[in-house]
């Protein structure tokens, strides 16, 4: 089984709002089969709704810490601004503010690598939770 491809289908899940998109992995085959209700678009098999062997993709926002990843990066890479960070999430707008904090730091490059290799982990360990061979 590829991961590029459940990788490639997590992002196009991921690239439109929850629920909008969907993406399908057959376990014992490896093929992805995708859906977006948008556009009206739906290959995903019938028998799909009912075979357990047909593992629905999750949304980024299914795997993302949030909050916990902003921190830990802070904590790793500026644990000077810790306080700053933790009183910025106390607010709306506390992601956007702190993406911004990160810029005037000149780390919102390293934040968009180390969020992506993390993604990357959880996504990875999603699959071997599901069984999924890589």
């Amino acid at each position: 089984m590829a991961y590029d491809q459940i990788d490639d289908a997590f992002h196009y899940v991921s690239d439109a709002p929850p629920g909008e998109r969907k993406a399908l992995v057959h376990r014992v085959t490896g093929r992805v089969f995708l859906a977006s209700f948008k556009s009206g678009y739906d290959e995903r098999p019938a028998e799909a709704a009912t075979d357990p062997d047909y593992l629905s993709i999750p949304h980024r926002q299914q795997l993302d810490p949030g909050r916990a990843l902003v921190l830990e990066f802070v904590r790793s890479h500026c644990p000077a601004e810790l306080a700053r960070v933790e009183a910025l999430f106390a607010r709306p707008g506390g992601f956007r503010n702190v993406k911004d904090l990160l810029r005037r730091q000149q780390l919102l490059e390293s934040w968009q690598v180390f969020e992506a290799q993390r993604i990357d982990a959880l996504l990875r360990q999603w699959c071997v939770a599901q069984g999924l061979p890589l």
